[in-house]
């Protein structure tokens, strides 16, 4: 029994040993992988970046559309009002001028 656990003991000892003895050098991995990473965040920063610089130029230019409809409705209330003026002198212009038709048209009669 104790040659038993002696060979179990002798396993476990060889397993542990045989795992640990790789003797691999991971700092030419950890290293690739951190220069990846800092690559990574330059590219996340540009994009961000990016991302700003767009989203200001989409506010300017929703500014400038609003100022842009803002100026046109009142470009189209001032021409409804200026058309409302002419057709009101165009009304007034026609009254005189049919007054006119008539009161020639009376003296003509009176002759």
């Amino acid at each position: 029994m104790w040659r038993k656990s002696m060979w179990a003991v002798l396993f476990a000892g060889v397993l542990t040993v045989s795992g640990c003895a790789t003797g691999r050098d991971y700092q030419t991995d950890i290293d690739a992988l951190n220069s990846r990473v800092s690559t990574l965040q330059g590219q996340l920063s540009a994009k961000d970046e990016e991302i700003t610089r767009l989203q200001n130029q989409l506010s300017q230019q929703q500014s400038d559309l609003s100022q842009k409809q803002s100026s046109l409705a009142e470009a189209e209330s001032e021409k409804r009002l200026l058309r409302d003026k002419l057709d009101s002198a165009l009304a007034q212009l026609e009254g005189k001028s049919q007054r006119q038709r008539s009161s020639q048209s009376e003296d003509s009669d009176l002759k």
